[in-house]
């Protein structure tokens, strides 16, 4: 993940066993205003590197291979996506022959003019980044234009149609939550397809208690088709699996008139917890967006269920002050901390409040939902930090980063930012997923992340600002 570069800022990454090397770049670093993050060995710099791509990579050459794991095979070195640079010392340079066939960004050597040597290669990499960044905002300028311009020209009537369903699901899923105060989730829902009149049929599986089998609730509904149960052969404790989807999805195909859609809602585990078919004749219930559905239904299934098993996350969070000393701490005191930073920003979603400060945000029922639902899925052992409403702090155990950083990212693409909007449809476009990003054990480093991401929002604002008045100049000269 490539950043935009604002003034001096370079994500850059060491990896060095040789802690006298590598305190030695990293004094040339600083004094660009670089702060490196430094890798010991090959395995904990591979895990990183899956995660976030720096900017620049200075490996010594020592650190090609660690047992079967070999650097010239990571991904990210096959695909040329990253910038790496080989350091040798006069004792090790006969291990260069180890880089050949490779394409790496330079070389720098020990020795007198390694400060030159270095600032040499960030002055090169800045410029690189500048012009792949200008070369990929041109790309976004592009496609944005013609993005804009097949919506101009879409069929109105298509925006008008899932305007109306959009509004049919918003009712359904409020009707839905009020009624699963009083009763369970599942008959509720079945109560509620029962009143639809484009639904033909529609049926459910959900696990029992021992989660070992799929059952269908029992409810005397005209339109419901009551599935039969299915032993699944072995515990499916976070959610239906994918083989037991498969069986169930059979039996549906067998039981309905005409082939049903399979709708699945999660409540938390990375598989669904319910099953839902339903099956129609009308030919306009086709294009009906089922997806966006699903994922309404199954934020009303999670709401629920943290409605009826709210989490204690306290004892999670911790106060900023403290967040910007502990990052400190682990910088001076240990460069191999068992603890990583995540760090996930709130400013595309806050850039979207700003901007739509005529449709009200009710903050209050956002940031409940919001933690309550993140505190559900975090290890117990990750602690969390607010500084402010711009960014999320997570301090991480290390064994923990690569399946915190999956949930994390899983847990943004679910969330609902939009229900927080008094008037959701004006949102549905907008693009206010948070950012979520690895750093470095340093509060100066954070403090300048975070100037940059201010700086790069306006120049968005101004780009797009731009744009806006050119359109209108061209619609005035064509007038």
């Amino acid at each position: 993940m490539q950043t935009t570069l604002h003034g001096t800022d370079l994500s850059v990454a060491i990896l060095m066993e040789d802690l006298a090397s590598a305190k030695e770049i990293a004094s040339a670093l600083r004094q660009n205003n670089i702060f490196a993050q430094l890798f010991q060995n090959l395995d904990d710099f591979w895990v990183a590197l899956n995660i976030q791509t720096p900017d620049m990579v200075i490996i010594d050459v020592t650190k090609m291979s660690q047992g079967s794991v070999q650097f010239k095979q990571h991904p990210k070195v096959l695909d040329q996506s990253l910038s790496y640079v080989f350091y040798s010392k006069e004792s090790t340079k006969v291990l260069l022959q180890s880089t050949y066939g490779l394409k790496p960004f330079g070389y720098i050597h020990s020795d007198a003019s390694l400060n030159f040597q270095i600032m040499t290669l960030v002055e090169r990499r800045k410029e690189a980044i500048k012009h792949n960044n200008e070369k990929k905002e041109l790309e976004l300028r592009i496609n944005r234009l013609q993005s804009r311009s097949q919506r101009l020209i879409s069929d109105r009537s298509s925006a008008e149609e899932f305007k109306a369903n959009f509004e049919l699901m918003r009712n359904f899923c409020t009707e839905l939550e009020k009624n699963s105060i009083n009763q369970d989730f599942s008959r509720a829902l079945l109560n509620k397809l029962e009143l639809w009149d484009g639904i033909q049929g529609y049926g459910l599986y959900e696990l029992n208690q021992s989660f070992q089998k799929l059952i269908s609730p029992e409810v005397s509904n005209k339109k419901h088709h009551p599935f039969p149960a299915l032993w699944l052969g072995q515990v499916n404790q976070y959610g239906i699996e994918q083989f037991a989807q498969e069986m169930a999805l059979q039996v549906a195909a067998d039981l309905f008139e005409t082939e049903p859609v399979m709708l699945k809602l999660y409540s938390g585990h990375n598989q669904p917890e319910l099953l839902l078919f339903i099956s129609f004749k009308e030919e306009r219930m086709v294009n009906f967006p089922w997806d966006v559905f699903e994922s309404m239904l199954s934020s009303s299934l999670r709401r629920m269920r943290l409605y009826q098993q709210a989490p204690q996350y306290s004892n999670q969070f911790v106060p900023m002050w403290e967040a910007l000393d502990q990052m400190d701490k682990m910088q001076t005191t240990n460069t191999e901390s068992e603890t990583r930073i995540l760090c996930l920003s709130l400013i595309p979603t806050l850039d979207v409040v700003k901007r739509r400060n005529q449709n009200k945000f009710y903050w209050s029922a956002f940031f409940n939902d919001f933690f309550i639902q993140l505190s559900g899925r975090m290890n117990k052992s990750s602690k969390l930090s607010l500084l402010g409403p711009w960014h999320v702090l997570f301090f991480v155990p290390k064994h923990e980063l690569e399946t915190e950083y999956a949930m994390l990212q899983t847990f943004v693409r679910q969330f609902g930012f939009w229900k927080f909007f008094e008037d959701n449809n004006q949102v549905l476009s907008e693009d206010m997923l948070p950012q979520l990003k690895l750093l470095p054990a340093s509060s100066a480093h954070y403090l300048r992340q975070f100037e940059k991401e201010f700086f790069d929002l306006e120049a968005e604002i101004e780009t797009k600002r731009l744009m806006t008045m050119s359109k209108t100049e061209s619609r005035r000269l064509t007038v």
